[in-house]
């Protein structure tokens, strides 16, 4: 199984294989990404070589990714960034490989809030117990994306994204394709892009699918170890929606996010009150395997 991640703070980064002395190549950047050569700094472009001990610096609201073999590093954030030392980091959350479950749970999660009558720790009755979409099925290029999502055609949905979102119009409607082409990118194994994304965007929380651009966003910070970032995403979610299987997903976030800070007790708290909200979920399954193995 491929393990994803994301590491704290100013960096991410996918860890899959062991380290060589090979080079890495420059596969993605935006904003300003420069080598460290001698006493100056040398702009990176796509396909460039990056020596395996090199420095790299990153300016401009920028971000890198860096390929060799099956290991990828992926910076987010502008600084100044030793390579050998993001290469031989480990993976503190533990979440490597979560990110592809919860990439198939999206399309059903919705923001439930709790009813009066209910006792915590039940869930809240859904927002309509139809399947959840994406958006308006009868709009033919939502139902286009949806139905090339669904199959993963990720570099497929974002060729029609890409036009849907130049050809809008309506605000509301460009943000949730922007969202969508976001899920296409993560779901596509580019991660960078998929941040760019989802950073254009700050959906209304009564948005259908404002829950599912919770977890996405979230998801890549932990996958990227942008830890307190994740935490600042996920916890205003947890207490605007106490209940539901998406929450107990923001929990789980929340744990992984707290054991890659090293705040062990506050991760096992997380964990248990996620598990509570419904031991019977898909996700409740997870949380009990990381409840046994702590």
């Amino acid at each position: 199984m491929n393990k994803r991640c994301l590491f704290p703070g100013v960096f991410a980064f996918v860890l899959t294989a062991g380290i060589s002395a090979q080079a890495f190549s420059v596969s993605y950047l935006d904003g300003a990404a420069e080598l460290q050569a001698s006493k100056v700094w040398k702009a990176l472009s796509i396909g460039d070589k990056v020596p395996a001990d090199g420095s790299v610096r990153i300016s401009r609201n920028g971000s890198l990714e860096l390929l060799r073999g099956t290991l990828k590093i992926t910076i987010l954030k502008d600084g100044v960034y030793d390579l050998a030392s993001l290469a031989k980091a480990t993976d503190k959350s533990g979440a490597g490989g979560i990110g592809s479950t919860i990439l198939q749970k999206l399309a059903s999660l919705t923001s439930e809030k709790p009813r009066a009558s209910q006792p915590a720790g039940v869930r809240a009755e859904a927002q309509g117990e139809a399947p959840v979409t994406w958006a308006d099925e009868n709009d033919e290029t939502h139902a286009q994306v949806q139905t090339l999502l669904a199959d993963k055609k990720f570099a497929d949905a974002l060729n029609v994204l890409e036009k849907a979102i130049k050809d809008s119009t309506d605000d509301r409607d460009k943000a949730e394709l922007t969202y969508l082409m976001g899920f296409a990118y993560y779901g596509n194994g580019q991660t960078a892009r998929a941040y760019r994304a989802l950073e254009q965007i700050s959906p209304d929380p009564d948005a259908g699918w404002y829950a599912r651009y919770i977890i996405l966003k979230s998801q890549v910070l932990v996958d990227t170890s942008n830890f307190k970032d994740a935490l600042a995403v996920l916890s205003p979610f947890i207490n605007a929606f106490p209940v539901g299987e998406t929450t107990q997903v923001a929990y789980l976030l929340t744990y992984y996010s707290l054991k890659g800070l090293g705040d062990q007790e506050s991760a096992a708290a997380a964990l248990d009150a996620g598990y509570k909200l419904d031991p019977s979920t898909d996700i409740a399954k997870i949380i009990s395997q990381q409840m046994n193995g702590r």
